[in-house]
């Protein structure tokens, strides 16, 4: 039994590294922040379920993104950037979807957020 249990259990395992995205490449989209469209570029590489990688296009540039993670068709990540003197955890979620990333991201607190569709270069 117990070793059925370990069987079923690797499979799973398995299944989701498989069915993980393949998000390692640049991506780019753009956000509107109060009025203006802000294009971001991310530079990301997988491997296994961990995300390295940078942003480019804030402030702070380019950004060194934190604890990043794929799950399925699921990405997270955050980082860390300067607005008018004060620094800011950005906190990233995003669903991929072929050659496309959905991002929500904003503030740690919640006080500030957006959305942007990121596109894979080639």
């Amino acid at each position: 039994m117990r070793t059925a249990l370990r069987l079923g259990s690797l499979c799973s395992f398995l299944a989701v590294l498989l069915l993980a995205a393949d998000i390692t490449g640049t991506w780019k989209g753009a956000f509107d922040f109060q009025g203006d469209s802000v294009p971001l570029t991310f530079n990301l590489k997988a491997a296994g379920d961990a995300i390295t990688g940078t942003v480019e296009g804030l402030p702070t540039t380019p950004t060194e993104i934190h604890d990043g993670k794929v799950t399925g068709d699921t990405v997270t990540f955050w980082l860390t950037t300067d607005y008018q003197g004060e620094t800011y955890k950005l906190v990233y979620k995003g669903k991929v979807s072929g050659d496309q990333i959905q991002f929500t991201f904003g503030t740690e607190d919640g006080s500030w957020g957006a959305e942007l569709t990121a596109k894979k270069s080639s």
